[in-house]
């Protein structure tokens, strides 16, 4: 997708989201060994947010990048306190304001490029949610700007499986440093996460079938589009914590 994309362009700075998951620990890593083979001159700045959840150990992250050579930047929200006083759904709130503290980040740096972890099982989810919450056929892009280009999100993990991107952590001998969310065993995501991967190992097509499914429609095939009832949003894909994007995350 890199390449394909052109998701970071030379001498460019760009943010790097790091939960402390496999999956943004993969994207850190191999950005950096690209960066260092290719000469590409690309300025990458980790950037972790704290929700402020019990527990919450933001050290363990620093450390993980510490490791692959970085300095990794920590940005500290109190989620709990703020959805005490929305009461809106937690998965949601919380990835919104993760979200916007990337956003925000990007800007204070000068740089548009926001790169995120999402991998093909992340396109999966995100389209079936869409399809059962939301009445709407929509996944999210390798590239994708948003507020007229202010921000542009890019997602170098796009076409890998999960189990690639495991083969790859255990090649280069990292360990995750993903911390424990409350409201993980909850969740529209994280339930129809469950129920695909059963499917994935009941037959190994399934996984990569949804995924260029949704790359290849047949429009003739498809009715025409209808006003949908109410006014959901589409959700924009997340790392495994129900994420969702909205115009509302525009950085301050």
């Amino acid at each position: 997708a890199l390449d394909k994309f052109r998701l970071i362009e030379s001498g460019e700075t760009a943010v790097v989201g790091v939960s402390g998951g496999p999956d943004s620990l993969c994207l850190l890593h191999a950005l950096k060994d690209r960066n260092e083979r290719r000469r590409l001159g690309w300025r990458l700045v980790p950037v972790h947010v704290n929700p402020g959840f019990p527990g919450w150990r933001p050290e363990r992250v620093v450390r993980a990048c510490r490791r692959l050579g970085f300095d990794c930047r920590v940005i500290t929200l109190d989620v709990p306190k703020k959805l005490a006083a929305t009461g809106k759904d937690a998965c949601f709130f919380c990835a919104r304001a993760r979200r916007r503290a990337l956003f925000e980040t990007a800007a204070e740096l000068g740089a548009r490029k926001v790169t995120l972890g999402h991998h093909l099982e992340d396109v999966n989810e995100t389209y079936l949610l869409n399809l059962m919450r939301t009445s709407s056929a929509a996944a999210f892009l390798p590239r994708q700007e948003l507020f007229g280009g202010e921000v542009v999100i890019v997602r170098p993990l796009y076409y890998l499986e999960k189990p690639m991107i495991a083969d790859y952590l255990r090649k280069h001998g990292i360990g995750s440093a993903r911390n424990r969310c409350p409201y993980e065993r909850g969740g529209a995501r994280r339930q129809l996460r469950r129920f695909l991967e059963r499917l994935y190992r009941e037959d190994r097509r399934v996984r990569t079938n949804i995924f260029w499914g949704i790359h290849n429609l047949k429009p003739q095939y498809l009715p025409r589009p209808v006003a949908t009832r109410g006014p959901a949003r589409p959700l924009a894909g997340g790392d495994g914590d129900g994420e969702a994007l909205g115009d509302d995350s525009r950085p301050g």
